[in-house]
């Protein structure tokens, strides 16, 4: 669900190719074990360095001296009301931290620590993808990336130190799958962009066993067993699939050849027992993409659209086109209510929001945007838009062009990409702080984070969360992501090591 339109007008824009590298480094040894630890971003002499301690590492109230053994700078502070502290210095990577806490008179911590990289915790080029990846999908075990040009799914163990290839399902020719759901452990379908179909695939044999498809629009259907065709328009550009109360949604863009709305986005409805097509859901706005699904409710998202000036080269939101989120009972098959976002004239660039999550509790909807590394947020209880495009929650510099592409969230952490600077950032859902501590700075994933004024960059694009709890149901990365540009599968140990 998150390679659409966006995509494509940053291909436009900064049409280049890029491969990883491996920059990075140590950080200064003596890794911390407790939840008291110094961080930084990535190797240097002149790096952003803070020591601090998370929630509950030291009383409340208490004095906290942090000496740098390398410099003798020290700075004091005094343990918040969580037990939390977190000093900041500019120092080397290698230099070594002193933490002494005292209260009422007693030390009861003297800590000597390193300096943890949040680099380390990254592994990039860890498996080469096929051609314009969509996106990944974690069930269980194993990722699913879907190559959107070569028109199949690799398949990946990631029990394996490094992740292995173990399967590819191939979907007909022209078919550029861009997004999946999964029914059971079994099966699961896939929309198909440009074929204007939806293929049911056993991801336990890695058979397309169904190809529900437009008629008029079936070429060639190899490899799939079965070919349902539908009159009429079921599909207008399939991009996004949800699954629940024993139906499967499709959302359709609706978009010409030049991806201009040709009229609102609308939802398919397929019968998940018989794989027959039941109907359409008409939207009520236009380039409907992600959905949601919390109980028997479905919210899908319209993005609007946006505007490309080939004379200055620049990018505007299209307020003719404003996104909306509508809330479908899906017991009825119909919309029972509609959550408008008003675009803002202050903030031109603040549009196309995709991809749409909630929290765990389902009460709140966060969106990534397509041109702008911010976010928006909405309760989706009330209604209410909490963070639209008048104040959007800015993870990076809202004055560059820098896609959200996407956002996945576990818990109270929500973890986003930053396609054009190659980085994955982290925000606290509870406060909605960006780079909560020990997350000081986004995860770097690529050359531009590396190297900001590179040339070329990886496109740091989507991401899934592997489900389990780390170190206690798997070792290693709980977070695996793919480049749009360099085409290649990374990871990310969220937990930097220490779990």
């Amino acid at each position: 669900m998150k390679l659409f339109i966006s995509l494509f007008f940053f291909g436009l824009a900064f049409l280049t190719l890029a491969a990883c590298d491996d920059t990075g480094g140590g950080g200064g040894g003596f890794v911390p074990t407790g939840s008291i630890l110094a961080v930084a971003e990535k190797a240097g002499s002149d790096e952003t360095i803070k020591v601090g301690g998370l929630p509950g590492a030291v009383p409340p109230g208490s004095t906290v001296d942090v000496t740098n053994l390398d410099t003798e700078e020290t700075q004091g502070t005094t343990g918040q009301q969580d037990g939390s502290f977190d000093p900041t210095f500019v120092g080397d990577t290698d230099d070594i931290f002193n933490v002494i806490v005292t209260d009422d008179g007693e030390i009861v911590e003297d800590t000597v620590l390193g300096v943890t990289l949040l680099s380390d915790s990254v592994e990039e080029d860890i498996a080469t993808l096929g051609s314009v990846p969509a996106d990944i999908e974690i069930r269980g075990s194993r990722a699913y990336v879907i190559n959107g040009f070569s028109n199949n799914i690799f398949v990946y163990d990631l029990n394996q130190s490094t992740p292995q290839k173990i399967d590819e399902i191939v979907l007909p020719p022209d078919s550029n799958p861009i997004a999946m759901a999964f029914l059971n452990d079994t099966r699961a379908y896939v929309a198909n962009n440009v074929g204007q179909s939806v293929a049911v695939i056993n991801i336990q044999t890695g058979a397309c066993e169904t190809l529900i498809v437009s008629t008029g629009h079936e070429g060639n259907t190899n490899p799939c067993r079965e070919v349902l065709t539908v009159a009429g328009t079921p599909f207008e550009e399939p991009v996004g699939v949800a699954i629940t109360n024993g139906k499967v949604y499709v959302s359709n863009n609706n978009l010409d050849e030049f991806f201009t709305p040709m009229g609102n986005g609308f939802i398919s409805i397929i019968n998940a027992g018989t794989n027959q097509f039941m109907g359409t859901i008409g939207a009520t706005g236009t380039n409907t993409t992600s959905m949601v699904v919390v109980g028997d409710t479905l919210y899908a998202l319209n993005n609007g659209n946006i505007l490309f000036d080939e004379e200055t080269n620049s990018f505007t939101c299209d307020f003719s086109f404003p996104p909306s989120i509508d809330v479908i009972d899906t017991d009825i098959d119909s919309i029972v209510d509609t959550i408008y976002i008003p675009l803002s004239e202050e903030n031109p660039t603040v549009c196309l929001p995709n991809p749409l999550v909630t929290t765990p509790d389902g009460r709140y909807g966060y969106m990534g945007l397509g041109l702008v590394g911010a976010l928006l947020k909405v309760d989706l209880t009330t209604g209410d838009v909490i963070n639209g495009t008048d104040n959007p929650i800015v993870v990076a510099d809202p004055d560059t062009l820098n896609l959200t592409a996407d956002v996945a969230i576990r818990g109270n952490q929500l973890f986003t990409t930053l396609f054009d600077t190659d980085q994955i950032a982290v925000v606290d859902t509870d406060t909605d702080e960006v780079n909560p501590f020990p997350y000081i700075a986004p995860f770097p994933a690529g050359i531009r984070a590396f190297n900001p004024n590179s040339d070329l960059f990886d496109g740091v694009q989507s991401l899934a969360i592997r489900p389990g709890t780390p170190g206690v149901d798997y070792e290693g990365a709980d977070i695996y992501f793919i480049t749009g540009i360099s085409e290649q599968m990374g990871s990310v140990d969220s937990t930097l090591g220490l779990q």
